[in-house]
C-alpha cells in the first residue's frame, strides 16, 4: 500500500499534516539534518510530535541525513538510539556507514535513502539494500521506466518525490558541495554544536539553492553570456502518480519543511486525496487539474520567496 510522506518543520506544520491525512511524518533534529536550525525541532518537539502521531496511528521518521565525521558518530547514533525509546518508527539517513551502523544499533528500525545519497542508477538501489536500508527515495529526473528497472534489480522499497519528471538542467541533487565554497560557518549555539565548522553537507549548515540562481555562461568563441540555471524546477505531480503505484512505489514524498504550515495543510490535503482516489481505482485525475494548478502557482510563489531568503543569508554570511 502506498504511503505519503509528509513535513515537520515545527510541531504545528507535523500535526496538521497528521490532521491532513499524512500516513508518516518526518521531522530533523537540531544540528543532524541537512536544513537552517529554522526547519528543525528539538529533542523534546520530536517526542510530542511522536506522541501525537502514534495517538493518531501514523508514524514518525527523523530526518538524519548529514555526513557525521569520525567525531561525532558516537553522538549520531546516540542520538538515534533515544529517537527510537521515543517511539519513532525509522530514519532518514544519506550516509553509507550510517545506514550499517544504524541497522546494527536498532534492528527493527525502518531506515529510508536520502536523496542526498545522489543515486544515479537502479544498481545503487542494490547496494544500499545489502546496507540494510529498506527504501530508496529516488531521482525526481526518473520516470516509470527508471522505476521499474529499478524494480527488477531489487526489492527494495521505492520511494518519490510528489514531482514531475523534468529532464532539463545541468546536474540532479545529491552529493553536492556547492553551498561549501560560499561559506563554511561557525554553529550556532541553537544548533548544539558550538564552536564547530560545518558545511551543507556537514550538519544544519543550509543548501544555498546556487543551482537554482541565475548564472551567466560565455565561451571564447561567444563572450556575450548566456543566462541559466543549472537545475530547473520541478512541478508538483499528477498525471505520474498512477502510473508510479502501478510500478511499486510504496512511498510518496512532499519535501517542504521550511514551507508555510498552510501550504503544506493544502498539500497533504490534495493528495491524500488523490491517492485515495487511485487506489479505490479512479485513473481520471482531469477534475483536479484546477486546483492543482492552484497549488502549483502557491508552490512556485513559496519557493521563490525561499530562494531569496537563502541568497541574501549567503550573501550575508561572505560579508
Amino acid at each position: 500500500m502506498a504511503q505519503l510522506l509528509a513535513p515537520g518543520g515545527s510541531v504545528e506544520m507535523a500535526c496538521t499534516a497528521v490532521d491532513e491525512g499524512a500516513d508518516i511524518i518526518y521531522v530533523g533534529p537540531l544540528g543532524f539534518s541537512r536544513r537552517p536550525y529554522e526547519s528543525e525541532l528539538t529533542d523534546a518537539e520530536i517526542r510530542e510530535v511522536t506522541e501525537y502521531t502514534h495517538a493518531h496511528g501514523r508514524e514518525t521518521r527523523v530526518v538524519l541525513n548529514t555526513y557525521p565525521s569520525p567525531f561525532e558518530m558516537d553522538a549520531f547514533l546516540a542520538k538515534a538510539k533515544a529517537y527510537a525509546d521515543f517511539g519513532v518508527s525509522g530514519f532518514v539517513v544519506t550516509d553509507a556507514g550510517a545506514i550499517r551502523a544504524l541497522r546494527k544499533l536498532i534492528p527493527d528500525t525502518f531506515i529510508h535513502v536520502s536523496i542526498g545519497s545522489g543515486i544515479c542508477n537502479s544498481h545503487d538501489a542494490d547496494f544500499y539494500r545489502s546496507l540494510g536500508a529498506d527504501v530508496i527515495i529516488l531521482p525526481y529526473r526518473w520516470d516509470v521506466a527508471e522505476i521499474a528497472q529499478t524494480r527488477h534489480t531489487s526489492d527494495i522499497g521505492l520511494e518519490v518525490f510528489l514531482f514531475e519528471t523534468v529532464q532539463t538542467g545541468k546536474i540532479c541533487p545529491g552529493k553536492c558541495i556547492m553551498s561549501s565554497y560560499l561559506r563554511f560557518r561557525e554553529w550556532l549555539d541553537i544548533e548544539q554544536k558550538a564552536n564547530f565548522y560545518g558545511s551543507a553537507n556537514r550538519g544544519a549548515k543550509e543548501c544555498y539553492r546556487v543551482c537554482q540562481a541565475t548564472w551567466e555562461f560565455g565561451t571564447t568563441d561567444n563572450p556575450q553570456p548566456v543566462e541559466i540555471k543549472l537545475r530547473r524546477d520541478a512541478r508538483l505531480m499528477l498525471e505520474q502518480l498512477p502510473k508510479f503505484i502501478d510500478e511499486g512505489v510504496t512511498c510518496f514524498k512532499l519535501s517542504g519543511r521550511e514551507r508555510p504550515v498552510a501550504m503544506i495543510r493544502d498539500l497533504v490535503r490534495f493528495y491524500r486525496k488523490i491517492m485515495d482516489s487511485v487506489l479505490a481505482g479512479d485513473r481520471n485525475l482531469d477534475r483536479y487539474a484546477d486546483e492543482l494548478a492552484e497549488l502549483r502557482v502557491r508552490w512556485v510563489r513559496e519557493k521563490g520567496k525561499r530562494l531569496d531568503n537563502l541568497m541574501e543569508r549567503a550573501n550575508s554570511y561572505a560579508a
